[in-house]
């Protein structure tokens, strides 16, 4: 038997593993990578499914306190209040909202008193689901059909029947009685809407379809012209999938996504599911395309490692065939001949020189590096420093943003000559205070005042002088009032104060002291001292009442304390 050399026993050593190894790792990569691509596929399908699932119930929460917002405005709890003014108002939230198909008051009789454009008002709706839900709390209805307002409302342009989703909210007196029920139609077209953006035209291209299903598994919206497609049977709707392999009733494999509706915020959702699915053979083709391309790879690497490992015999056999030809020319009597030092040992004394040689190598290259790497650092720390400078600039920029926001807010709020809240502020604190005492009734007072004769003490002694009376004054309520009270320059030299919690008796005695404060003012002027009084007038808050009305009240009281003489308290009603 033939004997083959060394260097020609490793190449086909080597040939052969590295042709091994290169089918292996491409298949083994080619595996991997395939199964993370159906993943990331199954995954890409799911988030899409999420995103529609997402604005279903974002827009109905949406919707859903809207209808609770406008069911609590003191225009609608106000039996007061015309039908005209309702009326505009829900057809002012119709236009704003192009998806809400119908927008009515129905009353305690289910007889429909408005609506936006007059739509079935006169109409009796007390049979219907939104209206009885509603007359006990916020209430979301499943899709339907229109019953009513199919023959008046034009088709949607889909031409698939008229449907709606119900949103209604009672709606409760001033004094806590149930009025009626705020009912929305919104139109189930708006949930085409999101598919159609959250399904783009690419999408659905690539044979991405969606599949809007009830808590019974009942189709509510399909792609056009699939209204009719059947379920795969082993499509469990308890539970959310992402990127199953399913068989469906037309015979085709679809990777298939589920994702349940799970409401937003308080609205506590339909129990909804959103199904997704995208034909095998066009959701796999990238699959295919990377398998072709990694097989593809594989042989170019097989090629490239049995290259590889030829060369890599070559190196390995060079040492040993040069050891045999120093041996021949010993043998051939070449004194002259390189001897190693021990002829037991030649291989290894070879082999160890090759380390000393290779060692020394390695030594030189990680001094080469250590410089560079501290080269890199240097540069790096310079870089370190110059980005935390500009980042303490940036923080410094942003801190000079929020004062000078907060300074804004605080001058849209407050008066600049007397430090005081101003009108806007007052009305914006006011209606927080009169919104809590609806909930939690307790005694209110407002008083009105303002100087006596100030235009005289403008035309004598100067606008300077009116001027300082006024701050004189701000600082002298504010000594008085509580830090609950609420405080504000109405305009000019008239003042207007809110005491929380405060019976009529106790503001009459709060009035009392800062008149007497008032009156001790002196005021600094080129003639000399000037003194100042003010007249008040005092009106109690009463369920119910605006801040308009109270505010009103107390200024005929004040009206009676000016015709009174002046410097004098008169509370509601008592004005002259």
């Amino acid at each position: 038997m033939p004997r083959l050399s060394l260097q020609a026993t490793l190449t086909l050593a080597f040939a052969a593993v590295s042709v091994l190894m290169a089918v292996l790792l491409s298949a083994l990569l080619g595996r991997l990578t395939a199964d993370a691509l159906r993943q990331d596929i199954g995954t890409s399908l799911t988030e899409l499914a999420d995103q529609m699932r997402a604005r279903l119930d974002a827009g109905l929460a949406d919707r859903l306190r809207t209808v609770e917002l406008l069911a609590s405005l003191q225009q609608m709890r106000d039996s007061a209040t015309a039908a005209a003014d309702n009326r505009f108002l829900l057809e002012k939230l119709r236009r704003n909202d192009i998806k809400i198909a119908w927008i009515g008051f129905a009353d305690v009789d289910g007889k429909v008193v408005y609506s936006a454009d007059g739509i079935l008002e006169g109409a009796n709706v007390a049979a219907r689901p939104w209206y009885i839900s509603g007359k006990q709390g916020p209430y979301v209805g499943d899709v339907h059909e229109a019953k009513l307002l199919a023959k008046i409302l034009p088709p949607p342009a889909s031409g698939e029947p008229l449907r709606f989703v119900d949103v209604a909210a009672p709606v409760f007196g001033t004094t806590g009685h149930l009025r009626g029920v705020l009912g929305v139609h919104l139109s189930w077209e708006w949930a085409r809407d999101i598919e159609q953006h959250v399904f783009t035209a690419s999408r659905r291209a690539s044979g991405v379809e969606t599949f809007v299903l009830n808590r019974e598994g009942q189709t509510l919206l399909a792609p056009q012209g699939r209204a009719g497609v059947l379920l795969p049977a082993n499509l469990d709707l308890a539970e959310t999938s992402s990127g199953q392999l399913l068989r469906w009733p037309d015979g085709q494999d679809y990777v298939t996504t589920l994702v349940r509706t799970r409401g937003y915020d308080e609205y506590a959702g339909l129990g909804w599911s959103i199904v997704s699915r995208q034909a095998a053979h066009e959701a796999y083709a990238p699959v295919r395309q990377m398998q072709d391309m990694v097989r593809a790879i594989g042989a170019a690497m097989a090629v490239l490692f049995a290259l590889f490992g030829l060369w890599l015999a070559r190196r390995i056999a060079q040492p040993l065939h040069q050891l045999s030809h120093v041996a021949d020319r010993l043998r051939g009597g070449e004194m002259n001949a390189l001897i190693p030092a021990s002829s037991t040992f030649v291989e290894t004394t070879q082999l160890a020189g090759s380390f000393k040689h290779l060692v020394d190598a390695i030594k030189a290259e990680q001094g080469k590096l250590q410089a560079l790497n501290e080269s890199l650092e240097e540069q790096v720390a310079k870089r370190t420093e110059a980005l935390d400078i500009a980042n303490r600039h940036l923080f410094s920029s942003l801190e000079e943003r929020q004062r000078l926001v907060a300074r804004l807010e605080e001058l849209a709020h407050t008066d600049s000559l007397s430090g005081l809240l101003n009108r806007r502020a007052l009305h914006e604190r006011a209606a927080i205070e009169l919104a809590r005492l609806e909930r939690q009734p307790a005694p209110l007072a407002l008083m009105i005042f303002d100087i006596d004769h100030f235009k005289r003490i403008n035309d004598q002694h100067g606008h300077e002088a009116g001027d300082e009376a006024i701050r004189l004054l701000s600082r002298t309520a504010t000594g008085v009032l509580r830090e609950v009270d609420i405080l504000a320059r109405f305009g000019g030299e008239e003042f207007v104060a809110l005491l929380p919690d405060t019976p009529l008796a106790a503001a009459i005695a709060v009035a009392e002291r800062l008149r007497l404060a008032i009156a001790a003012i002196s005021i600094v002027t080129p003639a000399g001292p000037i003194g100042m009084t003010a007249s008040f007038g005092l009106a109690m808050w009463e369920p119910g009442l605006s801040l308009d009305i109270l505010i009103s009240r107390a200024d005929k009281a004040l009206y009676g304390a000016k015709h009174g003489g002046r410097n004098r308290l008169v509370a509601w009603p008592d004005q002259a």
